[in-house]
């Protein structure tokens, strides 16, 4: 990824522990995690989004990957998320069906 521009972040200790555990976790370095995150966050289009969250939000609306998976593609919280399906026009699955509701 070209780097256009530098940004300097200030984080708590805390956050940063968690970043670096979530970076290490992921094979990933601070700056990829904090750019995704933005990426995610701030996205207009969803072929602007890199690959692996593209097809993080396909396989969630085959019905592949939950909710929950598809927040730790994006880098977002499940509720972050709901409210991006939602931006998006795309309405969250619901985990049951018309038949569900039958059978109750």
């Amino acid at each position: 990824m070209p780097q256009d521009a530098t940004l300097h972040v200030k984080l708590d200790s805390e956050t940063d522990g968690k970043l670096k555990k979530l970076a290490y976790e992921q094979g990933k370095s601070k700056g990829q995690l904090v750019r995704e995150a933005i990426s995610a966050c701030y996205q207009t289009s969803l072929d602007d989004l890199p690959l692996r969250q593209r097809q993080a939000v396909a396989a969630y609306q085959g019905g592949y990957i939950s909710i929950g998976k598809l927040a730790r593609a994006m880098g977002m919280h499940v509720l972050e998320v709901r409210q991006w399906l939602s931006e998006h026009d795309m309405t969250p699955r619901q985990g049951f069906s018309e038949a569900d509701v039958d059978n109750a």
